[in-house]
């Protein structure tokens, strides 16, 4: 063996991911799952302590129901945390299927956004796993002036982590990664176009939700918002496992 034999060895040859390699009916089956799962906060927080709409209610209400639910929350909160963190691998393997890739700089975008999207959501939710439940303990047991202080610092943090898991991790990130997404399915017509056009619908929903923060008022709630990325999840889900094989 010499030295120029040595200098052209041949390169490892590149192997991307293949779109048509990625399992369709895995990838429908995790968008019902997810789309399904969802809900699940809502049914077990709602009775619980209202959810959603409790999260407008002043401290004191809030920290006295998360007293009176700690099993409840942490059933509630632990579901929508599976369902944030799932969020990064859905949105990478729809950017495999649908975008070219992972190779391609738009399906690497649509998962890189997806990967924010569920960090940020997850940093918001495990405040309610986590600090939450140690403020409203201390809250039960703690004199007025005392409870004063605690629902100043529950305020604090609720608005700290309202604003990394809803605004960047609910609605700006997963809005660039879903708008993105379906610039990706419109261009390479992998999926129907009534799919793509809706994607891109849920994409300008989220994006509403942060508007306000940035004083821009839209009367966008977050219900609707999320309904339709859900629904969007399920529709997509349905279609992959309906669709030919390929």
């Amino acid at each position: 063996m010499n030295t120029l034999s040595l200098s052209r060895a041949p390169a490892l040859p590149a192997a991307p991911m293949s779109v048509s390699g990625l399992p369709r009916r895995g990838l429908g089956v995790l968008l019902i799952a997810e789309g399904l799962l969802s809900l699940a906060p809502v049914v077990v927080l709602g009775p619980a302590i209202g959810w959603p709409a409790s999260l407008d209610n002043p401290a004191a209400q809030q920290l006295a129901a998360i007293a009176r639910q700690p099993d409840a929350l942490a059933l509630g909160y632990g579901l929508y945390l599976l369902y944030s963190v799932m969020i990064a691998p859905l949105m990478i393997g729809l950017a495999v299927r649908f975008c070219g890739g992972l190779q391609h700089p738009l399906g690497a975008s649509v998962a890189a956004f997806g990967a924010l999207s569920a960090l940020a959501r997850s940093l918001g939710i495990l405040r309610w796993l986590t600090v939450m439940p140690a403020l409203a303990s201390a809250h039960a047991a703690a004199d007025p002036a005392a409870r004063a202080q605690i629902e100043l610092l529950f305020d604090a943090l609720n608005s700290y982590g309202g604003g990394i898991g809803e605004v960047l991790g609910v609605s700006l990130f997963m809005a660039f990664a879903m708008g993105l997404l379906a610039i990706g399915a419109w261009r390479t017509a992998a999926m129907p176009r009534w799919l793509a056009a809706a994607a891109f619908l849920a994409a300008l929903g989220l994006a509403a939700l942060a508007l306000p923060n940035l004083g821009i008022a839209v009367d966008m709630s977050a219900a609707a918002a999320v309904s339709l990325l859900s629904l969007w999840m399920l529709c997509a889900g349905v279609w992959l496992l309906r669709a030919p094989r390929g």
